[in-house]
């Protein structure tokens, strides 16, 4: 990929040779590693690299090499899949955790919160992907204070990609709501906006509200979401967020899935799910079939969702429901993909409703980055739901080249964790047309390429 400058417009081309030393990383020529990503068909039962390969958020590549140790730190007694996962970051990847830990509001205090404080810059690019022949990305370098006024003359779905466990993340994340509210307060009075939150499951919406209005501490707030039992990442990483929506009186909104009816889908499929209970989260039934369709929804499954699977299996993590209970048999693929598709429609349809009552309104979602990039998770369906009169953007914050490659091909590769070389990410995947099979001649011919599903529309470094 390219990164060009915009003041001066001059190219960076990404390196070769990945593994260089560390003083001649400023030479970037092209990335060929990211370029065959690009030019690989990807079929629903052919992937371009090793079976075994994992796409996830998580910086597999790092913990290879302490799996068993970790599994058994993890399983000491039976868990929940996020438990597990949360509890295998502590224990094999510390170095990532967040080291501070923000002391919770007095457990008596229902008043108004501290203000944050407020990050003033960050490095920001514009990816523009490209489906011509030369399949040939590039990023464009932004000025920070001029995407934050992009960003607030919006209205629809704003979505910032999240690690789950990142305390610079959530602050980006404050930031960025402080400064839209300023920028749209200031530039076009009140119009309204939302704050979206996979964190907390939609039965405690009444929760949520409680807090933003003062009647209820964090405390109070941290009990009555369950966050313990149903999030269980670090709830003290999160509340720059809680502080600026209250301080700001932005209404916070609920989009999971209740925990009591994911675990009937990952037991039996969305069949196992009464349609009375369905109804909450899919409002749009044949919308719903139809986005499973096209080649690009199966490209995304197998570069993204299949291999998060296959992280899960390795690990031992598939005789369990998210939320802990314990399963006579390994979870199918069906019920683990049925799952994890019900999770990004009930996100994207609840933050439907909202713009949609609110047709100036912008909703920002704080949802982990797994859910945002290729644009096959949230962002398309809630684009599907809105419609073409509502606006949906998608960045992801920090990313690394582990966020974007199977760990298989970065394990050797220096700084694989650092978000430092945003030159060095995959920034689209190519789709095949319809009707051209993976494993014919013609698959590599760029007349038969469908289009490309880019990372992201932005990416945030700070």
């Amino acid at each position: 990929p390219r990164i060009k400058d915009s003041g001066s417009q001059k190219d960076i081309r990404a390196t070769d040779k990945l593994s260089f030393p560390k003083e001649k990383k400023k030479n970037f020529k092209r990335n060929q590693i990211s370029k065959d990503i690009l030019q690989d068909g990807i079929s629903e039962n052919t992937m371009p690299f090793k079976k075994n390969s994992l796409t996830t958020i998580l910086a597999v590549s790092a913990l290879c090499s302490t799996w068993n140790n970790v599994y058994v730190a993890a399983f000491e007694a039976p868990v929940g899949r996020r438990v597990a996962l949360q509890k295998t970051f502590a224990t094999g990847v510390a170095p990532f955790i967040a080291s501070s830990t923000p002391a919770l509001a007095d457990e008596t205090s229902k008043s108004g919160v501290e203000s944050t404080t407020v990050e003033e810059a960050f490095k920001a690019y514009k990816i523009t992907p490209d489906s011509s022949p030369s399949l040939d990305p590039s990023l464009t370098a932004i000025d920070h204070s001029d995407l934050i006024k992009v960003l607030a003359k919006k209205n629809g779905g704003l979505w910032l990609g999240e690690h789950h466990n990142s305390e610079s993340d959530h602050k980006l994340q404050a930031g960025f709501i402080r400064k839209i509210h300023s920028e749209r307060t200031t530039a076009s009075g009140s119009k309204p906006m939302a704050i979206g939150l996979e964190q907390v499951q939609k039965q405690f919406q009444g929760a949520l509200d409680d807090f933003v209005s003062g009647k209820t501490s964090l405390n109070e707030l941290k009990k009555q979401v369950d966050w313990e039992k149903r999030w269980v990442w670090s709830f003290d990483v999160y509340i720059p967020i809680f502080t600026v929506a209250r301080e700001l009186k932005i209404p916070l909104l609920a989009l999971n899935v209740d925990s009591e009816d994911l675990i009937e889908v990952e037991k039996g499929g969305l069949p196992g799910l009464p349609r009375s209970r369905m109804n909450k989260y899919i409002t749009d039934p044949a919308g719903f079939a139809q986005f499973a369709q096209p080649n690009e929804f199966k490209t995304y499954v197998n570069y993204v969702i299949k291999p998060s699977y296959d992280l899960h299996e390795r690990m031992g993590l598939l005789f369990y429901t998210m939320s802990g209970e314990k399963l006579d048999e390994r979870m199918t693929f069906r019920n683990f993909f049925s799952g994890r598709i019900l999770w990004d429609e009930s996100m994207a349809s609840t933050a439907s409703a909202w713009t949609s009552a609110n047709p100036d309104g912008l909703m920002i979602g704080l949802v982990g980055a797994d859910h945002v990039k290729f644009k096959n998770g949230i962002p398309g369906r809630y684009a599907r739901m809105a419609g073409a009169t509502s606006e949906c953007t998608s960045i992801i914050l920090n990313p690394t080249l582990i966020d974007t490659r199977p760990s298989g091909s970065v394990s050797n590769v220096a700084d694989a964790d650092s978000n430092e070389y945003p030159d060095r990410l995959t920034l689209q995947l190519r789709y095949l047309k319809e009707g051209v099979d993976v494993q014919s001649p013609d698959s590599r011919s760029p007349s038969s390429t469908g289009g490309v599903l880019p990372f992201s529309d932005y990416i945030v470094v700070g």
